[in-house]
């Protein structure tokens, strides 16, 4: 198949005969009347924020197949995202992949680079992906002109407060700045007779790097290009030091977990916390107090990163599966899916029509919180897309985990960081040519 046509066809399914299902005519759907039985895909996904996000995907699972008895999904929850990417890429490595599959959104050209990917561009130019696809979640799926899945979960991390920890302190509003947000995590820090009650700010660890790309751009630093990042720069440097900075200054952990950080706010034991819009509704319904939410405070602009990702369907598998997968990728990221998606977790709805329907306007007017991450993403760029990005994070981490641990300077933290990068982005690159 040639890598920039798609190899799902009308025409490919009908010669397939009776063994396939017969392909309507409308855009995502598949009619049973000439299928001998379902065709049977395998989903595997991930959940990459808190809350019961694995109950709410089974369920739409479970409503896929009662309404389409041409097809089966099995869902295969993998994990963290790591995990997900890593027992996607071993299934590959045997020809057995599953159907379709949920990635972080950097990892497109890791399965890129594998020819794992089927091109859907032209599916979606018949369908109406290009039209009510907000563009800027629609392009962390797109390589060289062409579409390679259907965003699914975009997300950016934002700025999650406890109301009642700033009404105490007499604070009345959300920090916009750097400074303001060391002011205000300064102010709501809680100590007694010495002890730490409750901190003021807590960064969400285990994507913490994610979060430092959010300060970089806030700096106006994009931290990465195509072919090499850019961690050593003055400005990655100062949000480096400045993260150093609430450290010493008492007011934020050196060190926290992606889970455990949300149990900590949702706990009042820390009064602010970056962490992924997806985990708005989890925080807003669970906890005790009232939760505001904010965007990201700004150093020379707003800045985010995207995160969340892309239902990708592998190329190497029967014509029969991918038109399902196609059907069911399609589905997943209807209109009402979506917006009904967005309202039950806080991910970002994908389509203009989902967040100008009804029920979205109408949810909207009661919890006005859930568009904070959708203004924010205006300011907002896909996250870390280089090769060998999984090695590139590792590296990352560890920098800021070493630098806020006391055990190295920033400086020489972010240099050994960019070197090391960048040797394993031109290592895997050369391989990918060669």
């Amino acid at each position: 198949m040639s890598s920039t046509k798609s190899n799902i066809s009308r025409r490919s399914i009908l010669r397939a005969g009776l063994a396939a299902p017969f392909i309507s005519v409308l855009p995502g759907v598949i009619s049973t009347a000439r299928a001998a039985g379902p065709v049977k895909i395998q989903f595997m996904y991930p959940v990459g924020v808190s809350g019961d996000i694995n109950k709410i995907i089974s369920g739409m699972i479970a409503e896929f197949n009662a309404a389409h008895q041409g097809i089966e999904v099995e869902a295969i929850y993998a994990g963290s995202y790591d995990n997900t990417e890593q027992k996607v890429i071993t299934a590959i490595g045997v020809n057995e992949p599953p159907a379709l599959w949920l990635p972080i959104n950097s990892a497109l050209q890791t399965f890129l680079g594998l020819d794992a990917l089927e091109d859907v561009t032209d599916l979606a130019k018949a369908d109406d992906i290009y039209q009510d696809f907000l563009p800027g979640f629609l392009s962390t799926c797109i390589s060289g002109d062409r579409l390679y899945g259907l965003p699914f979960q975009p997300s950016t991390p934002v700025l999650y407060y406890n109301e009642d920890a700033f009404e105490a302190a007499g604070i009345s509003k959300a920090p916009v700045t750097w400074d303001e947000l060391l002011e205000t995590a300064q102010a709501v820090t809680l100590r007694e007779n010495g002890e730490l009650k409750r901190w003021g700010l807590t960064i969400g660890g285990g994507w913490h790097d994610w979060m430092f790309e959010c300060y970089c751009r806030q700096n106006g630093l994009t931290p990465w290009e195509n072919d090499k990042v850019l961690f050593d720069r003055p400005e990655a440097l100062e949000a480096l030091e400045f993260w150093n900075k609430m450290v010493r200054a008492g007011v934020m952990p050196s060190a926290s977990t992606w889970q455990g950080s949300a149990n900590d706010f949702m706990a009042g034991t820390t009064a602010m916390l970056y962490h992924s819009t997806g985990s708005l509704t989890n925080l807003r319904t669970s906890s005790p107090f009232k939760v505001g939410v904010a965007f990201m405070p700004k150093k020379k602009t707003y800045g985010a990163s995207q995160g969340g990702g892309p239902l990708m369907i592998a190329k190497k598998q029967s014509d029969a599966r991918k038109e399902a997968s196609w059907t069911f990728a399609r589905w997943m990221t209807n209109t009402e899916n979506q917006a009904n998606w967005s309202k039950a977790t806080g991910y970002l709805a994908v389509r203009k029509s989902s967040w100008a329907s009804p029920a979205m306007q109408s949810y909207l007017a009661d919890v006005p919180e859930a568009k904070v991450a959708l203004d924010q993403s205006e300011f907002a760029g896909a996250f870390l897309q280089v090769p060998a990005y999984h090695r590139v994070r590792e590296f990352l981490k560890s920098a800021l985990d070493r630098t806020l641990a006391g055990e190295i300077q920033p400086a020489e933290a972010l240099k050994e960081a960019n070197e090391s990068s960048n040797r394993e982005i031109t290592r895997v690159m050369r391989r990918m040519k060669g």
